[in-house]
């Protein structure tokens, strides 16, 4: 399986990978996953290429370096064009010190997650000098992307108290609504009499939240409001014979407008995590559509209690992904990309992408040319001027590959570079890149 796997590796021209720290039974573990974009059907590929046990601390420097090897052991260390990870502060820093190009935006705009493993807060800046008093190893990483659904989720949890501190009101409901819906899942969680009450009555079961889990809260708070909305006389004889105390009209609301608010927010995780989506020119499409939702939901002014909420998710998403419409590599991608083209690309840079779209099909056609002549088996003779015409011309139409791809509405992928093949190069390029790393997640949860 693992020949295989690199036989294949080994015929692409643009990889990507996601690692993951995982800790079960004691023992820790790293895990890492393959991407690609098949040639063909320009459908992404995935392999599952390491599980490896961890011995020790998972520092910095041991993650670089069991990441390292591994992309050594398959031989794709010269075409992975970046990895992705979460935003724990040991792969952080471990990517700060040997990436082979920063993110700097990125790293200076995002708060770190904390990370019991390491003491060391992880540095903003780095220099030569604190490499060479931190580590005489020298390891050499690929280009660094923080998952942005982990950060997604981040605005979800940690940014969303802040509303508690702009409203006594919000806080107050919130605290009263979310802390009888905890009753409702602990009973669930801990009875088995419970949990058959709520099935008897309910029809279903509850979603117990989980903190590992992605929208895992607005999942739950969905499926109490669908039994609210649909059973609303059975729910409160669940919470009676529970000893739950009975819910409020305005806590009702308040679950109610909390699912509304969180829509988008879980939608755009659904989006970025999904398998068929996760090319790198979604990243800057799927923000940009969530703060224009989130925005306009402030706009209505229909909500009665989580405009609060609504302030706070505003603020995150902003915080944490400012640094995606200042990334040339995220930006070209969602410009490279069918479905998208210029139209999230803020209209300050929009001249500045087509450029850089241009000057990727010129660099390409020129590479091509090159290859071209060298093998060539004729030796250049006193028409070389004459020919070199053509040449000229020949890269002049092969550059209008930007204008007509720019100028179509054909949104599916193998149609859109039918007659495009440098613009497809240039897609694939840019758009091999998850912009998540569940896949890495979803490795461990199949194993462990």
């Amino acid at each position: 399986m693992k020949s295989a796997l690199t036989d294949v590796l080994s015929k692409q021209s643009h990889l990507c990978t996601t690692t993951d720290a995982w800790s079960s039974n004691n023992r820790s573990f790293l895990g890492v996953s393959i991407h690609w974009i098949d040639e063909d059907s320009l459908n992404i590929r995935s392999g599952a290429i390491a599980c490896r046990r961890i011995v020790g601390r998972h520092t910095f420097d041991v993650l670089a370096e069991m990441l390292e090897g591994i992309h050594r052991e398959f031989n794709i260390k010269d075409k992975l064009t970046l990895t992705t990870t979460d935003n724990g502060s040991n792969f952080i820093k471990a990517f700060s010190m040997f990436a082979e190009v920063q993110r700097s935006i990125e790293d200076n705009r995002e708060e770190e997650e904390e990370d019991d493993e390491d003491e060391e807060d992880p540095p903003v800046f780095i220099n030569l000098t604190d490499i060479l008093e931190e580590t005489q190893e020298d390891y050499s990483l690929p280009p660094h992307q923080r998952c942005a659904c982990h950060t997604l989720n981040l605005v979800a949890t940690r940014d969303i108290e802040h509303a508690l501190t702009q409203s006594e009101t919000f806080k107050r409901i919130s605290r009263s609504t979310l802390a009888k819906c905890q009753g409702l899942w602990n009973k669930q969680h801990r009875s088995t009499q419970a949990s058959d009450t709520i099935q008897e009555k309910l029809g279903c079961q509850l979603i117990v939240p989980n903190v590992t889990r992605w929208n895992s809260t607005y999942h739950a708070m969905e499926r109490l409001n669908t039994c609210i909305l649909t059973k609303q006389q059975e729910f409160y004889e669940v919470c009676e014979k529970l000893q739950v105390a009975r819910f409020k009209s305005t806590e009702f609301t308040f679950i109610q407008e909390y699912v509304k608010v969180m829509m988008p927010l879980a939608k755009a995780l659904d989006v970025l995590q999904s398998d068929r989506m996760g090319f790198s020119g979604v990243l800057v499409p799927t923000i940009s559509i969530l703060l224009e939702k989130m925005e306009e939901m402030k706009r209505e002014g229909r909500l009665h209690h989580c405009n609060p909420l609504v302030d706070a998710i505003i603020s995150g998403i902003k915080r944490r992904f400012e640094y995606i419409f200042e990334d040339t590599r995220l930006l070209t991608a969602s410009a490279a990309h069918p479905m998208f083209r210029l139209t999230y690309i803020p209209s300050d840079k929009k001249a500045q992408v087509v450029s850089d779209l241009k000057a990727e099909v010129h660099l390409l056609e020129t590479q091509s040319s090159g290859h071209r002549q060298t093998e060539d088996d004729n030796p250049a003779d006193d028409g070389d001027e004459v020919t070199g015409y053509f040449l000229s011309l020949r890269s002049a139409i092969e550059l209008n590959e930007v204008d007509s791809y720019l100028q179509s509405s054909e949104t599916k992928l193998v149609n859109a570079f039918q007659n495009l093949p440098l613009m497809k190069k240039v897609f694939l390029k840019f758009n091999t890149g998850v912009p998540a790393s569940a896949a890495c997640e979803r490795l461990f949860r199949v194993l462990y």
